[in-house]
């Protein structure tokens, strides 16, 4: 069973999509550093984050920092769905 955003969830994943956005499309803002940091927590996960729907649900908000501003685009467009 995949594991099932709660609205507050699902609320600070789009407050993330959306400031994750407004960075990678600020000039001069440095996108490889903050797709590297977030791969190295993905890579590395919290204690207590590194199995199953806890996995999901630690990487998942990495993963929305680590999408390219297109893919972020069709997320908002989508409202997160």
């Amino acid at each position: 069973m995949a594991y099932e955003l709660k609205p507050f969830e699902n609320g600070m994943l789009m407050a993330l999509a959306s400031l994750t956005y407004a960075l990678k499309k600020s000039p001069g803002f440095d996108g490889a550093a903050l797709d590297a940091a977030a791969k190295f927590f993905t890579d590395i996960p919290a204690r207590g984050c590194s199995d199953g729907d806890d996995f999901d649900a630690y990487e998942w908000p990495l993963s929305v920092v680590r999408r390219s501003v297109a893919d972020i685009e069709k997320l908002l467009e989508n409202k997160g769905n």
